[in-house]
């Protein structure tokens, strides 16, 4: 029972973020003040700028999954996104606000820990000690344009399935973030999914970082879609 405790508090601290920080500091981004006249209409569910642990049972479906709270990086990501978009975009001098109505990201860790628990629970923790922790094979980040109605059919119960990946995916079952875009910029609407696993060059990377890549694919599609032929 005190290893099971024990494993517990561990996936706790791991699922805080607190085991996987980068030790260099946070990168910094010149010139974003240059976008302070871009205003964000932030019509996002309130829940998603807020730090959610879904489960602590080994045994749930949400098991190691948690919603990353927008106070875990700086600048925010709906500020970053409205920072590249100003780049991207130099019509927005002209209509400078886009509306955010999705920026949610989601770490999922599941497949890890429960490798952690299990290794654990048959090795006890001085074995665990011994072993380290896992090294996974680097990968890049998979961008998608997908329908938005799918982020309001997993709200709710189901939120937590939006950090769900495939095996094609993420063979190697590492732990990923996933980061979900849903914005107007310029009247076009565009919502994507993100996947991040540990990238190719990238031991250390930062949140922020993660999500300047995921916006800058973002950004990408909003240039290529037509509307019409937008997913569904």
């Amino acid at each position: 029972m005190h290893l099971i405790k024990s494993l517990l508090v561990v996936t706790a601290v791991a699922l805080s973020g607190c085991t996987t920080a980068p030790t260099l500091p946070p990168p910094t981004f010149p010139g974003i003040e240059q976008s302070n006249k871009i205003a964000i209409e932030d019509l996002r569910p309130a829940s998603e700028s807020e730090k959610k642990i879904f489960s602590l049972m080994v045994s749930s479906d949400a098991y190691a999954i948690y919603r990353v709270a927008d106070n875990a990086t700086d600048p925010t990501g709906p500020r970053l996104l409205a920072h590249r978009a100003y780049e991207a975009f130099p019509q927005l001098a002209e209509q400078p606000s886009i509306k955010v109505l999705h920026f949610v990201t989601y770490a999922n860790m599941q497949s890890h820990l429960r490798r952690s628990v299990t290794q654990g629970l048959l090795i006890g923790p001085v074995g665990m000690a011994l072993v380290g922790s896992p090294s996974y094979p680097s990968s890049e980040v998979l961008t998608s344009a997908i329908n938005s109605e799918q982020l309001e059919r997993t709200a709710g119960d189901q939120e937590h399935t939006r950090a769900y990946f495939t095996e094609q995916e993420n063979p190697s079952k590492s732990p990923v973030n996933v980061i979900y875009i849903d914005a107007e910029i310029l009247g076009k609407r565009v919502a994507s999914r993100c996947l991040v696993p540990p990238v190719t060059g990238k031991p250390n990377l930062f949140l922020v970082e993660a999500f300047d890549m995921c916006i800058a694919n973002h950004l990408a599609l909003h240039r290529s879609i037509n509307p019409a032929t937008a997913p569904q």
